[in-house]
């Protein structure tokens, strides 16, 4: 009987961690002006997440918007992105510089520039822009620059925006978009279907670390960007994560859970997941990052694509 009964808690505590799965779903580099263009001045990846009905945040870069003989056509396209209720905007600075290879006074300057026509937009939506991303992920060189970029950020009324789970899409959709302008498309076919299978391979590892370091799913936040292979492949992700119970939310739902608020204990300029950022130990984790899910193949193919 006793055995009964822990067996019967221990589906009652899985069915309850798997219950309280949630993500928040984040985009860099909004607008993506060529996938625009190429597409008869329509947002596929806009259409396909209207489709979806969950929120999103975005990560824009107004260097996009182009010159000014292009520029109010294009500031359209981002006024399109900002009226949706399900979106949430965020600064990605104007020119997406690495803050570690251009330093301090160039990155304060990228960050003002680059959010001046969004908040113009924002405005006449009665919203604000309150996250900023920093591009590629890299705070820095150390400890000293990280904390003067964050208290820069605080004055300015700016979020910093984490991610837990990242996919590498930017690698995939640079072999995607081969194979289509070749007209391949069984590999653009595969390399779409190896994203879907390695974003969830990740998701279920990192969802593991969770429960080793919190004991409890924590909410994570995804992140990936505007390209032609997400306007294809992000709602089937989307799909396969629902079926795993994940609950959808916004980037402020997510940003609630108190893991956010824990002490950083990596200060430099690789941009990799805040999950590991939060271990004091750094053989842990060095140890956690190799044990990381890998696509050898995907790898093979982007090693190979660059040698030709």
């Amino acid at each position: 009987m006793k055995k009964i009964f822990f067996i019967f808690l221990f589906l009652c505590t899985a069915k309850i961690i798997q219950a309280q799965r949630s993500v928040a779903i984040t985009i860099d580099d909004v607008p993506n002006m060529g996938l625009f263009e190429a597409s008869n001045f329509s947002s596929v990846l806009q259409k396909k997440l209207d489709s979806l009905h969950i929120p999103i945040a975005i990560f824009i870069n107004e260097v996009n918007l182009g010159q000014p003989a292009v520029l109010d056509r294009n500031k359209n396209l981002l006024k399109s992105w900002l009226v949706k209720d399900y979106i949430t905007a965020g600064n990605h600075g104007f020119a997406h510089k690495n803050f570690a290879d251009v330093g301090f006074d160039a990155f304060k300057e990228d960050v003002l520039k680059g959010e001046v026509v969004t908040k113009e937009l924002l405005k006449q939506e009665k919203k604000e822009l309150r996250y900023f991303r920093f591009p590629f992920n890299g705070a820095g060189n150390d400890s000293l620059e990280q904390m003067k970029a964050l208290q820069f950020l605080k004055e300015k009324k700016y979020i910093s925006t984490p991610y837990t789970v990242e996919s590498e899409d930017w690698l995939h959709a640079i072999l995607y978009d081969k194979a289509l302008a070749e007209g391949d498309t069984k590999t653009a076919s595969w390399i779409g279907a190896q994203y879907v299978d390695f974003t969830l391979r990740l998701f279920t590892y990192f969802d593991s670390l969770s429960l080793k370091m919190y004991n409890r799913s924590i909410s994570h936040i995804y992140l990936c960007h505007d390209n032609k292979l997400n306007a294809d492949y992000l709602p089937e992700i989307v799909n396969q994560l629902k079926n795993r119970k994940y609950k959808f939310v916004s980037l402020d739902e997510a940003m609630k859970d108190p893991v956010y608020k824990s002490p950083l204990h990596y200060y430099g300029k690789n941009g990799f997941s805040w999950i590991y950022r939060w271990i004091p130990d750094v053989e842990m984790r060095k140890k956690l990052m190799r044990e990381e899910p890998t696509n050898g193949e995907i790898q093979k193919a982007f090693e190979e694509m660059n040698k030709k």
